[in-house]
């Protein structure tokens, strides 16, 4: 299982592309997640290229792999599909490994599938820091993680110039369009 971390600058505030789980006959409902799923292993289909996919069927955008950082990995023995609940191997169903990668985001998203994502909105990594309870628990657990893995990434790839103005286009794109950032104080 993949989550995918998109992320760009708003107002010298870094912020994370996420959507709020929709389905109520889904797990995780009302939780706020980004691009990211399961790969299909009747295709031999890795976790790499799974977040990939993901992020094309869920948010209608194209990753670049040079891009695509991973930055948590974690396999464990589960007794549901869907959740890595820790058990011994003997009560174990599945394997199962989760994974988080970070990409900048260089497209605005697509809202393309409202039956179980509410639309994509750019969150401020410092008020998830704080409202934590909102997130998958993938994304709960690592969220300090990720905040780290995302400034070492701006630091040591986003400052070469050609990224730079190319995230500039971006932020300029996704400022255009309404009710991109969300506050999470207003849940």
């Amino acid at each position: 299982m993949t989550q995918l971390i998109l992320f760009t600058e708003i107002e010298n505030e870094t912020c994370i592309l996420l959507a709020q789980r929709i389905n109520p006959n889904k797990d995780f409902y009302l939780k706020l997640n980004g691009p990211g799923g399961k790969a299909i292993h009747e295709k031999n289909e890795n976790i790499d290229v799974c977040v990939i996919r993901e992020c094309f069927e869920e948010a209608g955008i194209v990753l670049r792999n040079k891009k695509l950082l991973k930055i948590f990995e974690e396999t464990c023995y589960s007794t549901k599909e869907w959740r890595a609940e820790p058990c011994l191997q003997k009560e174990a169903k599945y394997i199962v490994t989760l994974a988080i990668y970070l990409h900048p985001l260089e497209e605005p998203p697509k809202h393309t599938e409202p039956h179980t994502l509410g639309p994509w909105n750019l969150y401020k990594i410092k008020d998830l820091l704080k409202h934590q309870n909102e997130l998958v628990p993938i994304l709960r657990e690592n969220i300090e993680l990720i905040d780290g893995k995302i400034k070492a990434y701006e630091q040591d790839i986003l400052d070469l110039p050609i990224n730079a103005q190319k995230l500039e286009e971006i932020k300029i794109k996704m400022e255009k369009q309404p009710q991109r950032t969300q506050e999470l104080s207003t849940f």
